[in-house]
């Protein structure tokens, strides 16, 4: 493999014996820097491996569509997915109960767009920060809202602010931290006590801290915050178009099945778990839609 020339544009589906899994092995260790503690380290990091190749041609083969994700051997290859969900997820939620909490704690807040444009992308008007890492901390929750809260501040006073996720995390009493939480405990933090600090004055750590906020000055503030009108009765359709029409007013912070998302690499994501009533276990941030040859995204 040239050195210009990553693994992840490599066709997985000519690697099929075990010598040629074990060479894709050491190309793959080399490019993410992987070191093993011994032998018998490596060799249960290769059964791993090999196991999540085989789901991965699984998946890239049975895609919707040419516009469907697709997935790569990224940095989590050696990873197994009980690994991954306790080190990056929170315990799963069923949906009902979000819905519930979220419905008796946010103002709802109905929104219509006749004429929406055909595509928004919050990125390109400068209100949102570079893409940040959560680590091994189950904290996507508080991304998700600091994302939410440095674009509506930007927005409104044209200054990007990258505001502190750690804080939230140490703070927020009444989520759980790296062990997880809903993405409006950090937006009824923030009203309640007044504002939140930057990034720069409170860095994030990956892992439960005591809260320091009174020692750190606020640099954001928000009075309040809403939420779309979802029941248990709303239809995709509606829900999508809710969810559109609140994207042209600021980024959206939204839940999600992550289970099947780690290995992400290009394309629509449109995952085996994507529609799941059940398990809600991480949190993004939705920044603007498209459609790609008559497909919406």
């Amino acid at each position: 493999m040239s050195s210009d020339r990553s693994i992840l544009d490599i066709d997985l589906a000519k690697f099929t014996t075990q010598k040629q899994v074990s060479a894709l092995f050491q190309l793959w260790k080399k490019e993410h820097g992987r070191v093993y503690h011994n032998q018998e380290e490596d060799a249960e990091r290769l059964e791993v491996f090999h196991k999540n190749l085989n789901y991965i041609r699984d998946m890239n083969a049975n895609r919707k569509s040419t516009h469907s994700h697709r997935l790569g051997l990224n940095k989590f290859a050696d990873i197994t997915p009980e690994e991954l969900g306790k080190m990056y997820l929170q315990d799963p939620k069923d949906v009902s109960e979000l819905i519930n909490l979220a419905n008796n704690k946010m103002k709802k807040k109905e929104l219509s767009c006749d004429y929406p444009p055909a595509s928004w992308d919050w990125r390109k008007k400068g209100v949102i920060t570079e893409v940040k890492h959560q680590g091994d901390c189950g904290s996507g929750w508080a991304f998700s809202a600091t994302g939410a809260i440095e674009a509506i501040n930007a927005i409104v006073t044209g200054k990007l602010v990258s505001v502190s996720e750690q804080e939230i995390i140490d703070c927020a009493d009444k989520a759980n931290g790296c062990n997880g939480g809903y993405h409006f405990h950090p937006f009824e933090w923030v009203t309640e006590t007044g504002g939140i600090a930057t990034e720069v004055d409170y860095p994030y750590t990956a892992k439960d801290g005591t809260c320091k906020g009174r020692e750190t000055p606020n640099a954001v503030t928000i009075e309040t915050f809403d939420g779309l009108v979802i029941t248990h009765d709303s239809t995709a359709a509606e829900t999508e178009k809710a969810l559109l029409c609140a994207t042209l007013e600021q980024p959206i912070s939204v839940a999600m099945d992550a289970r099947d998302f780690f290995f992400y690499t290009e394309g629509i994501y449109d995952g085996v778990n994507c529609s799941s009533p059940y398990r809600i276990n991480h949190f993004v941030l939705i920044v603007g839609y498209d459609s790609l040859d008559g497909v919406d995204y």
